[in-house]
């Protein structure tokens, strides 16, 4: 499987989500939506594809040549040209045809990755930028912060830069506020850092990192742009359901005004950090203010439609078996070479006409004479 087929299947696939989001966002767990994304990303990522008889592509690609509902044109035979050697005058030397040479790095190639190229010195130049910043920031003193599923220590750090908190780091995750953080409000801190430890210890900081590379592989296909951008949404509001059923469902209303109270204007895309609301705010407030309790039926429903989606559109097409150019009496091979060598004139015959002449012919001696 190839770059661009890989990218369109995971277009598809991305097309497919982005509709299925729009109809059900407060209707599913948000975690079904993060493993849709986590199933692109194979499929972008992933040079190969499982067949599978559910997959969309096995009824919908065609079908290889000779193909039913195609003309099979037979072989011509391939006339060998006859090389007259140039006749040179006595004493002087033809020099022999330099062959062409073919360009080293094909042009479509070389656009992809110039492209891929500035995407990376893009993201990379952004992330540096935002580092810099980030490490001359201050330790917090007197304030701990407690992972209690989290084997990695958690720094807490606060800097003049930023005005809303965020994460940042893989290994030694950092939570780094704003200098202005009101210390004595205890409410706030706790859905603050509790969405940020969510984010630590789900790891999305990774995942991320390999939205962004495949972006960067992916670059012309505006599709993965719109997995970009909803991909990281759905990482803020699956914490945001998270904190909320951490909390409980009464605390909807205090958490979506925490939410208010930080808000602040944004532009361009960081996605290789975590940003407490970096995201559309109206969207989350909605989703956090429709959070319900998580029933059985929901989960299974979520499960469903994560199997299915999966199945039918990050799956490839089972191969063909050939029998549709097998003709009865004859192996495939003997089937495919009859089909290629009869013909009606200059009339042009589907396989199935063929099959029908073959039929009719099979006792012919000019036939026998083939095998």
């Amino acid at each position: 499987m190839n770059l661009l087929q890989m990218s369109f299947t995971g277009g598809v696939l991305i097309a497919v989500i982005t509709v299925l989001r729009a109809a059900t966002l407060s209707r599913l767990p948000k975690k079904a939506f993060l493993a849709l994304w986590a199933v692109v990303l194979v499929r972008l990522l992933v040079p190969f594809s499982l067949p599978s008889v559910f997959s969309v592509y096995t009824y919908v690609e065609p079908v290889p040549a000779p193909a039913l509902a195609q003309p099979v044109r037979p072989v011509q035979p391939v006339q060998t040209p006859v090389q007259v050697p140039a006749v040179s005058a006595p004493g002087v030397t033809t020099p022999a045809p330099e062959p062409e040479a073919e360009p080293l790095v094909p042009v479509e190639v070389l656009l992809w990755g110039l492209g891929a190229g500035a995407c990376l010195a893009h993201f990379g130049l952004s992330y540096w930028k935002c580092r810099r910043e980030f490490e001359i920031s201050l330790p917090v003193e007197g304030f701990a912060v407690r992972t209690a599923r989290s084997r990695r220590a958690v720094c807490l750090r606060q800097s003049d830069r930023i005005s809303a908190p965020l994460t940042y780091g893989i290994l030694h995750p950092v939570i780094l506020m704003p200098k202005n953080t009101n210390w004595n409000d205890k409410t706030t801190l706790q859905y603050v850092l509790a969405h940020e430890l969510v984010h630590i210890r789900r790891f999305d900081a990774a995942t991320k990192l390999v939205l962004t590379g495949a972006v960067c592989v992916h670059w012309f296909n505006p599709l993965v742009w719109v997995m970009y951008i909803l991909a990281n949404r759905d990482l803020e509001l699956s914490c945001d359901e998270e904190v909320v059923r951490q909390f409980g469902l009464n605390a909807r209303s205090a958490y979506a005004m925490t939410l208010i109270g930080m808000e602040e204007q944004r532009s361009g895309l960081s996605g290789l950090y975590s940003c407490f609301n970096k995201n559309a705010m109206e969207e989350r407030i909605t989703a956090i203010m429709k959070t319900k309790k998580l029933t059985i039926s929901a989960v299974c429903a979520a499960l469903v439609l994560v199997i299915g989606i999966t199945a039918a559109f990050a799956t490839s097409a089972m191969p063909k078996t050939g029998d549709e150019r097998l003709i009865p009496g004859f192996t495939l091979e003997e089937s495919e070479t009859l089909l290629s060598i009869w013909q009606d004139g200059d009339e042009e015959l589907t396989v199935a006409q063929y099959r029908d002449k073959v039929l009719k012919l099979r006792d012919d001696p000019a036939v026998e004479a083939l095998f």
